[in-house]
């Protein structure tokens, strides 16, 4: 293989491992915010279901307020029922009584209410602070393991960065800006010449450029897609093994009666005859 592909082969795995670390790093940050972010949800929770406790609580009061405004207005009518003159005064005070104490058995009822929803609330919220908890451990936990890994993939870019200027400083100009120009335009650069054909497009090479390419002593680009190709016998199929020949079975012709030693036409005269 040319010098120079052995170099920009390696140089391209740099690139990538850069490339994937880069944006690993990238992404870090963004997967702290999200972390925080469910984090903050689960704080919202908390303290909406406490917000909606002391609502209701608010609401408890209130009621209570009204229900001891209208047990006072009860007590005078009642007070007022005992100077009147006449009977329409005296119904008209026993129809107040009677409406506010509608009133009060209609604020009991809201409070009752009030003191179940108060209990689901309140099951809620030391549901929300049990989970927050686990939450907020881990969330730690998570952003500590980001930071570890922002470190660790840090210091390897440094090494890698080192590397990639190493193995540009090796490789000849031209060839690197061809280099460049291809990674840019294709995001990869090197493609493998495998079978006869470009392994990035899948298009078949010239035959004179497949024997140049495996000969390996010049740098050849990809007519279709532009990536400059390299050649690794390691790869090549193995070569078809020979077929086997058919052995030709022996004709053997049928053997015929044998025939006796000593017989024969045999002509007999008279005299042997008689």
């Amino acid at each position: 293989m040319h010098a120079d592909l052995e170099g920009l082969i390696k140089l391209e795995q740099v690139d990538r491992e850069i490339g994937r670390l880069s944006a690993e790093v990238a992404a870090l940050p963004k997967r702290v915010a999200e972390i925080e972010h469910q984090l903050a949800d689960a704080k919202s929770k908390v303290e909406q279901a406490k917000a909606a406790i002391k609502s209701q609580e608010q609401k408890r009061r209130s009621l209570e307020s009204d229900i001891q405004s209208l047990q006072q207005k009860i007590g005078k009518f009642r007070d007022q029922s005992l100077d009147v003159k006449t009977n329409e005064q005296y119904k008209a005070l026993m129809h107040e009584i009677q409406f506010a104490e509608q009133e009060i058995r209609k604020a009991e009822d809201k409070i009752l209410e009030i003191m179940e929803g108060a209990e689901l609330f309140d099951r809620q919220v030391k549901a929300s602070e049990a989970d927050l908890k686990i939450q907020s451990v881990q969330v730690e936990k998570e952003k500590e393991e980001a930071r570890a890994l922002t470190a660790k993939d840090e210091a390897r870019l440094k090494e890698l960065q080192a590397e990639r200027g190493g193995l540009r400083s090796g490789v000849s100009g031209d060839l690197l800006d061809l280099y460049d120009r291809v990674l840019k335009a294709r995001k990869t650069a090197m493609a493998e010449a495998r079978e006869q054909r470009c392994t990035a497009c899948f298009v078949l090479l010239r035959p004179q450029k497949w024997n140049e390419i495996k000969a390996g002593q010049e740098v050849m680009t990809c007519d279709s897609c532009g990536r400059i190709l390299f050649y690794d016998p390691a790869h090549e199929p193995p070569p078809p093994e020979p077929k086997k020949s058919k052995k030709a079975k022996a004709t053997v012709e049928p053997e015929g009666p044998a025939e006796i030693p000593g017989t024969g036409d045999v002509q007999l005269s008279a005299d042997q005859l008689s």
